[in-house]
């Protein structure tokens, strides 16, 4: 429900605020006054495209703000959710318009598109008249209206349910299919890929230890000389380390007997001859165990180049190779079970398709039945509408695929379409192409008065008195009055008759102020409202007796609604 409208710098509005409320809210006042400004305003936010034309003479920018509580909108949830907006009880939404070019929209506070705009504003109101938010153009709306009339929201959730659950497998199906054609030849790469790895045998640290082995036995010649030279110098040479080592220590021992602080030095240095006769005799051992074996390095050398040819292909590490390996085993196990899952998709899939098109079937039968009933009551609701002889018929068509099968969505396997002759002895004809702005007004009227209950909130009727006076323009106030028992209804109208059944009435007024002109709204008092309609019956004057009409005319309304409800409610 549109709860407050604020407007700035728009067309000839200079700043306006208006407060809604739920019920019949009526606009009355002259011709030129700013009636359809408002109505462009509010078209602004529900994603009209915007022309920086509007702006005020000598201003930069215009704004348009509307507060909406949609506590009760379920219809807004999915797509506030999809573009990333909190669901709140209550929604702003707010369009800047710049001569500059930058125009800016926020929903909630955050920047949002045009797209989101246009989705989210399409299920806040529908306007029709002279607006181009005419639902019933729209062939595609056609059976929200059938199903609104209708009343099957059960059976479209679950319609909706059957057909996500059949897409969602059928989606599985024909990726797993379209992977069938390459799995043959993936399942054979990843097969060699991972034999590859496994034939070599590799472990952690393995080429590490190789490239030692490798260099010491390419430099085992050099190796065993040096250890044999080393050995030679300390212990095998005549005047070898340890020999004048071993001379040294037996001198400084003798030199102790004569000086207490030599021993020490002595016992030191024997020591040290301890741990070189330990390296002496390592040295031996070690240069003797060295021997070239180019069996061995052969062998190294091969057992490398096949772990480095590894590593180039899956590594560049060691670890990186093993964990290719883990996946692969991994990824051949999912393509080995390919064809298992195959066999087990294809039947679920049958079962969710043939479930989704006996819900789309029953959906059908279901608006077959209703659509004899609603062609009835439109016909009924646009006779006293002031359109006797109006035909008009449902049409519903089966969606077929290519094969002659169902084709259906979540909303089932129709495309409903309404077809209309406003005038008797006229050919029937796509009710979008037919009629007329004032026309489609009276027909959505009947129509909202027929379903009673629907998914916007907010209706907005643009000069639905187009072409009704007297008598039928109290029938046509009586239907909204009718229809805003459950939609808010805002309605531009010229005539007393309808005023008169207004739950608030606002006058439309421009004054010059300034030198320049001014469109200003009021919420008027009961007996504001006598005024306006007294004017609105007596033309330029206001006389005691226009007063007593317009008096009239609001005892009558009040009367016409209170027998229309008592009658409603005893039904």
């Amino acid at each position: 429900m549109l709860v407050e409208l604020s407007i700035r710098d728009f067309a000839i509005i200079e700043s306006l605020n208006i407060s809604f409320g739920p019920g019949l809210n009526i606009f009355t006042g002259e011709t030129g006054a700013g009636k359809s400004i408002i109505l462009d305003a509010i078209a602004l936010i529900l994603g009209d495209r915007a022309s920086n034309d509007i702006i005020r003479a000598n201003r930069e920018e215009a704004q348009v703000e509307a507060l909406f509580d949609i506590s009760e909108s379920r219809n807004l949830a999915g797509v506030l959710k999809e573009a990333g907006i909190e669901a709140q009880k209550e929604l702003i939404i707010k369009r800047v318009i710049q001569k500059a070019g930058r125009n800016r929209i926020y929903i909630n506070g955050g920047l949002a598109t045009l797209v989101t705009l246009t989705e989210v504003g399409r299920r806040l109101i529908d306007i029709y008249g002279q607006s181009e938010h005419q639902s019933l153009t729209r062939p595609e709306e056609h059976i929200e209206v059938l199903d609104a009339f209708g009343d099957f929201g059960k059976l479209r959730d679950y319609m909706a349910e059957c057909h996500r659950g059949y897409v969602a497998l059928k989606k599985e199906l024909d990726a797993l299919l379209q992977a069938s054609k390459s799995s043959q030849d993936k399942r054979e790469l990843v097969s060699f890929q991972l034999k590859e790895i496994e034939d070599a045998s590799i472990t952690p640290g393995e080429d590490a230890e190789l490239k030692k082995i490798k260099d010491k036995l390419q430099n085992a010649e050099k190796i065993k000389a040096v250890t044999a030279e080393a050995e030679r110098a300390l212990y095998s040479d005549a005047g070898s380390i340890i020999e004048r080592l071993g001379g040294v220590i037996k001198a400084l021992k003798e030199l102790s007997k004569l000086d207490d602080k030599l021993g020490k030095t002595a016992a030191s240095i024997e020591a040290s001859l301890f741990q070189l006769e330990d390296s002496e005799r390592f040295l031996r051992d070690y240069s003797e165990s060295i021997e070239a074996d180019p069996e061995t390095l052969e062998q190294a050398a091969a057992r490398l180049d096949l772990i480095t040819k590894i590593k180039r292909k899956y590594g560049p590490e060691v670890v990186d190779v093993l964990n290719k390996k883990a996946a692969f085993g991994n990824e051949l196990k999912t393509l080995t079970n390919f064809e298992e899952r195959l066999k087990e998709l294809d039947p679920s899939v049958k079962a969710a398709r043939e479930k989704a098109a006996l819900a789309a079937a029953n959906l059908s039968d279901a608006r077959k039945a209703a659509a004899k009933e609603f062609e009835e009551k439109l016909r009924e609701g646009l006779s006293t509408l002031g359109m006797k002889g109006a035909a008009f018929e449902v049409a519903i068509d089966a969606e077929k695929n290519p094969d002659g099968s169902a084709r259906f969505n979540e909303k089932g396997a129709d495309r409903v379409s309404f077809f209309i002759s406003t005038n008797p002895g006229e050919g029937i004809k796509p009710l979008a192409r037919i009629a007329s702005g004032g026309e489609l007004s009276r027909i959505m009227l009947a129509m909202k008065s027929a379903t009673a209950a629907g998914r916007v909130p907010t209706l907005i009727f643009d000069e639905i008195d187009n072409g009704v006076g007297g008598a039928m323009a109290q029938v046509v106030g009586l239907k909204l009055k009718d229809v805003s028992k459950f939609h808010q209804v805002l309605a531009i109208t010229h005539l007393p008759q309808i005023a008169a059944f207004a739950d608030r009435h606002y006058g439309v007024s421009k004054q010059a102020q300034s030198g320049r002109t001014v469109t200003s709204v009021k919420e008027l008092s009961k007996d504001d409202s006598v005024e306006q309609i007294s004017l609105m019956l007596g033309g330029m004057k206001v006389t005691d007796t226009s007063r007593r009409q317009a008096v009239e005319l609001m005892d009558a309304a009040k009367s016409l609604s209170a027998k229309k409800a008592k009658a409603q409610k005893g039904k």
